[in-house]
């Protein structure tokens, strides 16, 4: 009885402790969970449509000519160029000659002016343009004096940058000893011109 006892503990102890040269089990490990799939970035927000471009625009440049015939002044030819630095306002030069209608020198002057246009109302079909201006008056078979004015125009729009112009101006020559001689120290008439820009 006492061997079958010993016989027993011994085959219990042999089932604790696992055949010899048997490797420990590796604990149990649960499989490892997929990765979760990377977030997909919400699409970009579509840009907004480009400006509808207008006259007037800032970094828009114009450049205007205009000529006529009258029995009144003769030739007149006129040419400008301005640049929109800032929307609706535009620095720029003016030149204007007038041939005169008795073709003397007495009756021929030029003007060469700088100008600043503001343009206070514009749509897609017509802008107004309002136009200030100063500078020097060429008269032929006469001292050169200086003149101060401006312009009121409305510009019919075939495009925002191509567009027929028709207003009124008036310039004052000074000082008054400059135009003391003359039949008046004022020049005055209608605009035409076409103007165009890119």
């Amino acid at each position: 009885m006492f061997a079958t006892g010993l016989i027993a503990l011994m085959l219990l102890a042999d089932e604790g402790s696992g055949a010899p040269g048997d490797a420990p089990a590796p604990p149990a490990t649960t499989p490892p969970a997929e990765a979760a799939p990377a977030a997909v970035p919400p699409p970009l927000p579509e840009p907004p449509p480009p400006r509808q471009r207008r006259y007037g625009d800032r970094g828009s440049i114009e450049l205007g000519v205009g000529m006529g015939y009258s029995t009144e002044t003769g030739f007149v030819g006129a040419a400008s160029g301005r640049y929109y630095v800032v929307d609706r306002v535009a620095p720029g030069i003016e030149g204007t000659f007038v041939a005169g209608s008795s073709g003397n020198d007495a009756s021929r002057y030029g003007l060469l002016l700088a100008a600043l246009r503001i343009i206070p109302v514009r749509v897609s079909s017509l802008a107004l343009a309002l136009t200030g201006r100063a500078g020097r008056v060429l008269l032929g078979d006469h001292p050169d004096g200086w003149g101060v004015g401006g312009a009121a125009a409305i510009l019919f729009l075939f495009s925002p940058t191509v567009g027929l112009e028709l207003g009124y101006e008036a310039l004052q020559l000074l000082p008054a000893s400059f135009c003391a001689d003359l039949e008046s120290c004022w020049i005055h008439g209608p605009v035409i011109a076409v103007r165009f820009g890119f």
